[in-house]
């Protein structure tokens, strides 16, 4: 688990090697804030990572796509992701409203879908929203407490979640305008 970004260089061709998520210039740039302001600083920055992807679980309860969310921290490294040592943790089943396939086109139902989609984010987050402004104690698992203050970071879906995420359209004449 990295508790600050770092920076890898090959040692022959002197380039910068980027393995885990804290190796990125994201987290730099992040701490980078976290550090400018006084109420923060020396606070440890946990990214939030998260992830959909559409699910079918069963006939027989009438709605057959659910959107499971998913949550990890951009601390881990990769091969605690790749081992799936509770690196990941589902935190939600996002809802999708289904609808006859005439209606599934109109803009008003796609619009109802993507709002709908937002909103479930916000209401699941918004307990983090206040510790991604100030700081708040945790105790690691190492046995220190330290301050630590939380930060969005990407949000990991296939083509139709990323869809209802910025709110465009799957219909590439209807992508230019917003809704």
């Amino acid at each position: 688990m990295d508790l600050t970004p770092y920076r890898e260089f090959e040692t022959v061709t002197d380039d910068c090697c980027f393995q885990d998520f804290m190796s990125g210039d994201w987290a730099w740039d992040e701490v980078d804030m976290i550090a400018e302001d006084p109420m923060t600083h020396g606070a440890t920055l946990i990214p939030i990572v998260l992830g959909s992807d559409k699910t079918t679980v069963s006939v027989a309860t009438g709605q057959h796509d659910y959107y499971p969310l998913y949550l990890s921290i951009g601390n881990l490294h990769n091969t605690a992701h790749c081992a799936h040592k509770n690196g990941i943790k589902l935190i939600a089943f996002l809802a999708m409203p289904k609808t006859t396939k005439e209606h599934s086109t109109m803009p008003a139902f796609r619009k109802f879908c993507q709002q709908l989609f937002h909103c479930s984010l916000a209401k699941i987050l918004e307990r983090l929203k206040v510790f991604m402004s100030k700081w708040k104690v945790l105790r690691f698992a190492d046995g220190y407490f330290r301050w630590v203050i939380f930060s969005l970071g990407p949000y990991i879906a296939d083509y139709e979640e990323q869809v209802l995420f910025v709110r465009t359209s799957t219909n590439p004449a209807q992508r230019s305008s917003r809704w």
